[in-house]
């Protein structure tokens, strides 16, 4: 286990609550592996997404796009993708845009001198990366359309544990060389439905509270607009189907890491865990964003590009596929103003 984890934990009493844990392994300024250590998205990255696998589901989006922000009226149109990545998206969004439409990308990345933004999407001259979805919104003056496509599921998520007398969180004390697990009853101060899902005891579940945090600060920002969270997850009941250890894993090497393991390679693996859409419709609409639509990858793709499917190479079918990917992913629009 990496020395400055260790020393971290030692200083901030001898314990870390997960979401700490995970936190630090991802997020940390010289060992995270989001500031300094991945190699890529895609075959060549430690994982790929629907967006670098096949342009059907960016397609799809710009469609999506164009129509919402003939709703919203919004002229000229600010685009603002938090966690873009290579930017798979975004060039697929801005090659279907018309040479005259007026339209600004901004691409949110939380340390831009380290990026792995593909060459080709920085040279375009409607699209910049920046540090924070605050300096876009700033700059769009409260009037965007957000969309991000596997971003809530590598917020720092809290997990917790069933237990006879309630829930409690899971904590990690780093003793003899290895991660212990401890736990702790904790109370949540957000709204959660997988608490009230009647789980039996002994069931793990994950809390993104660090994106309730995000969503909060967003939407205080946001006037009018809209925001389109593409992600895997569904509601608790699907999550955590035949899951009793929850969803937490990680990948490295295009290779899935479950179990014990994902405490290993601190700041050199992805950390993830499924998104709980009740949460983010509830948790929008407490901060006056409506949900207008709640779809499956593949159901958003059929409405918005109907020809995707006949015209879909086996990478795009893949990516749609009922029984995998295109049911696995869902899609949820929120709108505010």
């Amino acid at each position: 286990m990496a020395s400055w984890l260790a020393e971290i934990a030692t200083n901030e009493g001898g314990r870390l609550r997960f979401d700490r844990f995970m936190e630090l392994a991802l997020l940390h300024p010289a060992h995270g592996y989001y500031s300094r250590r991945i190699r890529g998205i895609g075959k060549s990255g430690d994982f790929s997404t629907s967006t670098t696998l096949s342009p059907a589901l960016g397609q799809a989006v710009f469609r999506w796009l164009a129509a919402e922000a003939r709703h919203l009226r919004l002229e000229p149109l600010t685009i603002i993708e938090p966690g873009v990545g290579t930017g798979a998206l975004a060039k697929v969004i801005l090659s279907q845009m018309r040479p005259w439409s007026r339209v600004r990308y901004f691409g949110v990345d939380l340390r831009p001198e380290s990026a792995i933004l593909d060459e080709s999407v920085s040279k375009q001259r409607r699209f910049q990366l920046l540090d924070s979805v605050k300096a876009a919104l700033q700059e769009a003056k409260g009037k965007a359309i957000i969309i991000s496509n596997e971003f809530v599921d590598a917020f720092p998520c809290r997990r917790l544990v069933r237990l006879e007398s309630g829930w409690a969180d899971i904590y990690l004390r780093y003793d003899d060389g290895q991660w212990q697990h401890e736990l702790s009853p904790a109370p949540i101060s957000v709204a959660c439905s997988a608490l009230d899902a009647g789980f039996t005891v002994g069931q793990t579940i994950e809390v993104h509270q660090s994106f309730h945090e995000w969503l909060a600060s967003v939407s205080a920002q946001l006037d009018t607009g809209a925001i389109l969270t593409i992600d895997y997850g569904g509601r608790p009941e699907e999550i955590y189907h035949r899951r009793p250890d929850g969803t937490v894993r990680g990948y490295f090497r295009q290779q899935r890491i479950e179990g014990a393991d994902v405490l290993r390679r601190a700041g050199y693996q992805d950390l993830t865990a499924d998104v709980n859409f009740v949460d983010l419709q509830t948790w929008g609409e407490s901060l006056a964003l409506k949900t207008v639509e709640y779809l499956t990858q593949r159901e958003f793709v059929e409405r918005w590009d109907p020809k995707a499917l006949k015209r879909a190479d086996a990478a795009g079918l893949f990516t749609l596929e009922e029984q995998g990917a295109g049911t696995a992913f869902k899609v949820l629009h929120q709108r505010k103003g």
